[in-house]
């Protein structure tokens, strides 16, 4: 690595950005390394808290949440003293009616056609605007030379690409590995200092307040995109007419689906969240949580908004109802990004926790105050999406080993099990099942028969995830809970993703 120098540093300073970053350093073929300020960093993760202190998981609950949930814990509270079976039957057919409405709901998204992405020509190249690239990176040396040639591989002029590494300060051994890797002047390494919490969403708006495209995508640090994924957003940002198109989501898969059963059934349950219920969703004109990775944001949408909420863990679904709230609509586009799915159990559990306590704390965001623009919509699909996972994690388990019980005790004491409670039972596997099933066509994934009923014993373990979750919600609200990558076969790993869009293609050549 070499100084920058002085004089370097004072034309940066001229041009209001002295407090930004400290040394520059050049790498071994140009790319810049950049040391942030701890102002930098302060903004970084504080700015949405100081703008809008509603609107992020910072504060907790407010003290108005706070009297609302008291209250209706007394209510709950005084009515099973007064009258236990009555207040049970409520809630019965409270819980009843919830997952009937969430069965329909995904049996009409499965009865819609599959998306019908925006066609025809890409922007020419010299209409092309520059594409900020973001990757946050955090302990993940294994993974660094792959990433590198995934990223490298993507089809957009060199020229319009501006590619940010995002390293934490004290992961001195992934920066020492970065400094090692042959970065063109497109590339560019930010070090964040430990300046407030030590989360995704801090770094991301790192990278944002120093981002030159007009465009603005993530990548995890495991993510293989298809080569022609940014151009695919291009061109749908250029199809909206309205301008209103804040972002596009590309669809995940696993790379490593085949690896064991549980890395399968996570294969299953991506291939159909994004495969059916995100592009159906997103033809009804309806917000969605975001994946973690690969969305595509206009940078003038995510800057209007504030950026990422660096003291929310599931901050991708927190910013889509965000954008939502503010006027913007989301979209998909077709070409995928492989990830590598959690192939141990433990880490899968520490992952979803994360998630789920996520979703918790989006839902007590969005539920402070209305939204100023698409509540009805925006308050539908969270109650459809983040509030049946949260519920459905917290019953599976138990649900699982009531219905076995009474299943076992059926034969020797008659029908124990309500007509209607079965019904509602067999609707949401056939359902569940049907979901899974057309997602996996749709996104070329192998599976046999026998691996869409093994869904039934993966779903109990979201309740299991979920236990921690609450813990977690109480000891340690914005902790982070790292996965690690870099587990799966390599040869796993340097399989290009695979999709329908391949598949059209090899079709007409």
């Amino acid at each position: 690595m070499l100084f920058r120098g002085k004089a370097r540093s004072r034309r940066a300073n001229a041009r209001g950005r002295a407090d930004h970053s400290r040394p520059h350093y050049t790498g071994v073929r140009g790319a810049q390394i950049h040391v942030l300020s701890r102002r930098a960093a302060a903004r970084a993760a504080g700015a949405l808290r100081h703008a809008d202190p509603l609107a992020t998981a910072a504060i907790g609950l407010t003290r108005m949440q706070i009297v609302a949930l008291y209250g209706l814990l007394a209510m709950t509270g005084g009515l099973l003293c007064l009258a236990p079976y009555s207040m049970a039957i409520l809630v019965h057919h409270a819980l009843w009616a919830f997952f009937a409405a969430s069965i329909v709901f995904r049996a009409v998204l499965l009865t819609l056609p599959a998306p019908d992405y925006a066609s025809g020509a890409f922007p020419a190249k010299d209409d092309l605007p520059v594409y900020t690239v973001l990757i946050p990176l955090y302990q993940e040396t294994e993974v660094l030379e792959v990433l590198q040639n995934a990223v490298d591989g993507l089809h957009y002029p060199t020229a319009k690409l501006d590619i940010k590494l995002l390293l934490e300060a004290d992961d001195i051994a992934t920066i020492r590995a970065v400094a090692r890797l042959p970065l063109g002047p497109h590339w560019e390494v930010l070090i964040v200092p430990d300046v407030g919490p030590k989360t995704k969403p801090k770094a991301l708006n790192a990278g944002l307040s120093r981002a030159r495209g007009a465009f603005v995508t993530i990548y995890d640090a495991e993510d293989r995109p298809h080569p022609d994924q940014l151009m695919h957003a291009a061109r749908a940002f250029a199809a909206d007419q309205s301008g209103r198109l804040g972002c596009v989501q590309a669809p995940l898969g696993y790379y490593n689906a085949a690896q064991n059963w549980l890395t399968q059934q996570f294969a299953l349950e991506y291939a159909a969240h994004f495969q059916v219920l995100v592009p159906a969703m997103s033809r009804l004109g309806l917000p969605f949580p975001l994946g973690g990775t690969s969305n595509h944001f206009r940078l003038c949408a995510l800057r209007a908004v504030g950026g990422w909420d660096p003291y929310n863990v599931t901050e991708d679904a927190d910013l889509g109802y965000r954008l939502n709230a503010n006027g913007w609509r989301l979209g998909v586009i077709a070409p995928p990004t492989g990830e590598e799915a959690v192939s141990r159990i433990l880490p899968w559990r520490r992952q979803r926790s994360r998630w789920l306590k996520g979703y918790v704390q989006t839902m007590g965001v969005h539920m402070r105050r209305p939204a100023k623009e698409n509540a009805l919509a925006g308050a539908f699909s969270m109650a459809a999406t983040l509030g049946t996972a949260v519920i459905a994690a917290l019953g599976h388990a138990s649900f699982m080993i009531i219905m076995a019980g009474l299943l076992l005790l059926g034969p020797r004491f008659g029908p124990v099990f309500p007509v209607i409670d079965f019904g509602l039972a067999v609707a949401g596997l056939l359902v569940g099942i049907s979901v899974l099933a057309v997602g996996a066509k749709r996104a070329g994934l192998a599976f046999s028969f026998w691996d869409l009923p093994g869904a039934v014993l993966y779903w109990p373990l979201q309740s299991w995830a979920m236990a921690k979750a609450i813990w977690d919600l109480f000891a340690r609200p914005f902790h982070w809970e790292k996965t690690t990558h870099g587990q799966c076969p390599q040869l796993a790993v340097l399989i290009a993703p695979v999709s329908p869009l391949d598949q059209r293609r090899q079709m007409h050549t």
